[in-house]
């Protein structure tokens, strides 16, 4: 627009200041052509602006669409599997007969790997939709009982005092550790797995190692929604909500080189 402007406000000045009447009519026309050829410069500039913003606009509607159905198909499967995860657990504890005992197991087992994909898709909708987490004070003390309920395998080593705080989202980062604790059992074929709690550079390290197989690839490549890396990977959809989850909490993630197992260096930053 500024362009076509100045040249139209040029040309019209020098034509107004010309003497010879033939230089008049030859600027006149260089008027005229500036004049069409800005307002249809500027007229194709304008459509193509309309045009993207009614594209971005239908895109973000099918977007919300597929997060809101995300939101309300993992909302609506939480309760039935909830129950279904405590009637097993019932029925483990009450049956006596070794055969039923193992099928009621392997039930178990995969209703847990199913509430753990729902819980990813709950938090791949609300990354998509750009919600905020509950940000809060928590001491290692409170996440150390807390998650014990959860995961009981795994190991806590805290080399900093009880009382200190990080400033994260509980539920966010209990989900993070249930997803690489997942990874290193699943995938890396762990058989212990333990997290140290120490810190480096000014800021709470949560190291998480493992007694796996490790990973041979390139690690960059870890947190790749949708990359394979062999046969018997996974969707990458775990690691990608870890590096997003983390990074929402002003924190970082971290794949450190080690000669066996598999290690994941958690990054937050310490409350005063």
């Amino acid at each position: 627009m500024w362009w076509w402007i100045l040249g139209f406000r040029q040309a019209k000045t020098i034509a107004e200041i010309s003497i010879s009447a033939a230089r008049q009519v030859e600027l006149n026309r260089v008027n005229r052509m500036l004049q069409l050829e800005g307002s249809f410069f500027l007229s194709m500039l304008a459509l193509g602006g309309v045009t993207l913003a009614v594209l971005s606009y239908r895109d973000h509607k099918r977007s919300k669409l597929i997060s809101d159905f995300f939101s309300t198909v993992t909302h609506e499967m939480k309760t039935p599997i909830s129950s279904l995860q405590l009637q097993v657990e019932v029925l483990l504890e009450n049956t006596k007969d070794p055969e039923l005992k193992k099928k009621l197991e392997k039930i178990w087992k995969e209703n847990q790997r199913i509430e753990s994909q729902m819980g990813n898709a709950f938090y791949l909708a609300s990354l998509m939709q750009g919600e905020s987490l509950y940000m809060e004070p928590l001491t290692i003390f409170d996440l150390c009982e807390s998650y014990s309920h959860h995961e009981p395998d795994l190991s806590w080593k805290i080399l900093v005092p009880k009382e200190t705080k990080v400033f994260i989202d509980k539920k966010a980062f209990f989900a993070m550790l249930k997803n690489l604790s997942e990874n290193a059992k699943r995938h890396g074929k762990a058989n212990m797995i333990k997290l140290t709690i120490t810190k480096e550079n000014g800021k709470i390290l949560f190291l998480l190692e493992d007694d796996g197989i490790g990973f041979s690839g390139n690690k960059k490549n870890l947190t790749l929604p949708f990359l394979r890396h062999s046969k018997t990977s996974g969707s990458g959809i775990g690691l990608y909500i870890v590096k997003k989850l983390i990074e929402k909490m002003k924190g970082s993630l971290e794949f450190p080189n080690t000669s066996s197992g598999f290690q994941v260096k958690l990054l937050l930053k310490e409350v005063p």
